[in-house]
């Protein structure tokens, strides 16, 4: 890899876990704010507590820049066939149709170039990462619904977990396998 392309560092700074944890308080407690208003059963409720929570998840990628490059982030055909199977692909076409692809993408700093192939490789990385964090949480939120005897927002949680971090898990992982090819291709040497 080049430095262009090159994993960033991770960040060792007690200042950002401590930006993390507050944070963490700060989505914590809007997510609380919005129970005692809308009420746990709501699905309302469980629409923006699954916002707030990805609205924290990008802020603590930021502070953190974890590594990403653990096994789990390989992709095999035979599970790509598998997400397409689910609908996966038909996912993308209605995030697409709404608009969500053409307003995440104006923050991205990648411009769907081969240049850019592996900052978006790593990009994929970095949302499926978020993705299913949230997603562990969600099911950690529905646990404790469940305790409360919230069944009506147990189910609403977990449908929009599935909506919101399943499927987008699906989709970062269907495109990283097909970047991985070609960011093979581009790291073979001329003339080998």
């Amino acid at each position: 890899m080049t430095s262009a392309t090159a994993p960033p560092t991770r960040v060792r700074d007690p200042l950002a876990w401590a930006g993390v944890l507050g944070v963490c308080l700060a989505g914590g407690a809007l997510i609380a704010f919005f129970a005692r208003v809308m009420g746990l059963a709501s699905p309302l409720f469980a629409f923006n507590a699954h916002f707030v929570g990805m609205a924290c998840a990008v802020y603590v990628d930021m502070l953190l820049v974890p590594r990403l490059d653990a096994r789990w982030f390989e992709v095999s055909p035979r599970e790509v066939r598998v997400y397409r199977a689910l609908g996966a692909l038909g996912f993308m076409r209605l995030l697409r149709a709404i608009g969500w692809e053409r307003a995440m993408r104006i923050g991205q700093k990648f411009e769907m170039k081969r240049a850019t192939l592996a900052d978006y490789e790593r990009a994929t990385r970095h949302g499926e990462n978020a993705h299913a964090l949230l997603f562990v949480a969600t099911l950690g939120g529905a646990l404790g619904l469940a305790a409360a005897g919230e069944v009506a927002g147990v189910l609403w949680l977990v449908a929009m977990g599935v909506v919101f971090h399943v499927y987008p898990v699906m989709l970062q992982r269907t495109q990283r396998a097909r970047l991985q090819p070609l960011l093979a291709r581009r790291a073979v040497p001329a003339g080998a």
